[in-house]
């Protein structure tokens, strides 16, 4: 009998010790940063007390959520927790606060005159940028094989040859080592084929070998350029351009290699035969942002964020499939590691019309998570700006929350333009109050109702155009 009060002791005191204090963020005991506060967050035994440096703070049932300022310099962080029996836990962290390094801009190394740099992309999704900067926006993600020709490098940056009155620029991972050559690869292009099916238009042009392309939209019209090429209904250009004009919404839009081929090709308006159901039939892809070791953002309380996307995405699949009869494909149904771009993959396809990537939110360092908070919607091609749009502005009516924006941002998930992409940040985990409403089961079910009601509201627009 002692034994087994001896073992229920133990077991006692170890429960009571798991609620004790800890902190979630920071994660190391020492950090640094460079912003001028830094917020705080973990858990704490319910119902306790709790102070730093002094200061009584704000506990959520069994959480804590701060934001404090910090000098330059190493700064000392005190929290204690006293719990209700009178025990107190306390635990002392130090963050340092720094300048923010400052970039060094390398400089630009022309080749030599009179001589043909040239190189190819080694791997498919190789993006093309506008400055010799991984923070420099996309111009096009190109795929494996593409023939480029260089006219110099800065810093990790190739630039490519000057093509017009737009700069491009590609970092050196993504090509094979440049060589010198004698000449350049002879790349003629032929006259423009037209075909369809049910849910594209297709241009296809017969090429010598890939080239270096963009799509650009301006509203209802799209703008093709393949660069360094000759023949074809603009010969002697050296870049051949060509304009789309479509008198409805553009929707998704891309320009593939295939075959000894460039295809371009552009979606259909969906024609909705039953007003009531409007997304029958309509192929949509649905993403669950992170997934197996790749967690996302934490929560306060240690529950990561592909667990709350996992669970919205699951209802709005359910909904989409059985209340409206959308042929729906997603990126997992599970908590599996999914790589980013094999998620876009998996939406071209299956020949999704719209992506959808839902996840949620958290603050670095340096904002306050009582003020930055709410919901927001991202995209980078205007043909998502529609459809995001109406996604954030449901989601801030239906559920209450704070408007955290309409976003243009350039993110894996919403840079394809084919499927319409749009990445979803429903809430925030550093705020308590979205963070214990992400939680809820009836809270996750209404984000998929709002969605899905977003859907709805797209598709019925694009047949007033008709």
């Amino acid at each position: 009998m002692k034994k087994i009060l001896l073992i229920l002791t133990l077991i006692f005191t170890f429960a009571c010790q798991t609620f004790a204090l800890e902190i979630v963020k920071p994660t190391n005991k020492s950090s640094v940063v460079y912003t001028q506060s830094a917020h705080i967050y973990g858990k704490v035994k319910p119902d306790s007390t709790l102070h730093i440096n002094s200061q009584e703070v704000k506990v959520w049932k069994d959480f804590f959520v701060h934001s404090i300022p910090l000098n330059m310099g190493d700064n000392k962080i005190t929290i204690v927790e006293t719990q209700k029996n009178g025990t107190k836990k306390t635990k002392v962290i130090n963050i340092t606060r720094m300048d923010e390094p400052k970039e060094k801009v390398q400089p630009f190394v022309a080749k030599e005159p009179n001589t043909i740099l040239m190189a190819k992309t080694i791997r498919d999704y190789a993006p093309v940028r506008e400055m010799a900067s991984d923070n420099s926006n996309r111009v096009v993600d190109l795929p494996k094989g593409v023939v480029l020709y260089l006219s110099g490098k800065q810093g990790n940056y190739y630039k490519i040859e000057e093509m017009g009155e737009t700069e491009f620029w590609i970092n050196k991972n993504f090509i094979s080592a440049p060589t010198l050559t004698d000449c350049r690869i002879p790349i003629t292009i032929s006259a423009p084929q037209k075909s369809y099916d049910n849910l594209y238009d297709y241009t296809k042009f017969e090429i010598t070998y890939p080239v270096l392309y963009t799509i650009k939209q301006n509203d209802k019209t799209l703008n093709l350029t393949l660069y360094g090429v000759y023949g074809g209904p603009e010969a002697q250009k050296r870049n051949l351009e060509l304009t789309y004009n479509s008198k409805d919404t553009i929707l998704g839009y891309d320009g593939v290699y295939s075959n000894g081929d460039f295809i371009f090709k552009t979606a259909k308006t969906p024609v909705v035969k039953n007003p009531d159901r409007p997304l029958e039939g309509l192929r949509i892809f649905i993403d669950a942002g992170h997934g197996g070791k790749d967690t996302g953002a934490i929560g306060p309380t240690k529950i990561p964020e592909k667990k709350f996307n996992l669970a919205i995405a699951l209802k709005l699949i359910d909904l989409l499939q059985k209340e409206e009869g959308a042929i729906v494909s997603y990126s997992r149904n599970s908590d599996v590691f999914v790589d980013l771009n094999k998620r876009v993959d998996l939406a071209k396809q299956n020949n999704a019309l719209i992506s959808i990537s839902i996840h949620n939110n958290s603050l670095p360092q340096g904002e306050d998570p009582y003020i930055k908070h709410g919901t927001g919607t991202y995209y980078y091609n205007f043909n998502a700006k529609d459809i995001a749009l109406t996604i954030k502005n449901n989601l801030v009516n239906d559920l209450k929350l704070k408007d955290d924006g309409l976003n243009y941002k350039s993110l894996v998930l919403d840079r394809a333009t084919d499927p319409i992409s749009t990445l979803t940040e429903v809430a925030y985990l550093t705020y308590p109050k979205e963070y214990m409403l992400l939680q809820d089961e009836k809270f996750q079910q209404e984000v998929a109702n709002s969605i899905r009601k977003s859907l709805r509201e797209f598709i019925l627009s694009l047949q007033n155009e008709k």
